[in-house]
């Protein structure tokens, strides 16, 4: 069975249409996301919180103590 031209426009439309979302993917967003990790701020914050939890568990503690 031949193919007829409905169906070759068919073809080509539908080639066009993965070949347009192929390339969308692959190249659409290409700018690259770095994974960074904690930087200084967000260390010395989390030191600080630890030691102000610290100092208000060692002041519970002695308020505790007759």
């Amino acid at each position: 069975m031949a193919p007829t031209t409905f169906t070759s426009i068919v073809m080509v439309a539908f080639a066009v249409l993965v070949l347009t979302m192929a390339s969308y993917a692959w190249l659409g967003d290409w700018e690259p996301r770095p994974r960074r990790g904690p930087g200084p701020q967000d260390r010395a914050r989390a030191e600080v919180d630890a030691f102000r939890s610290a100092i208000e568990a060692y002041e519970q503690e002695q308020r505790g103590r007759p």
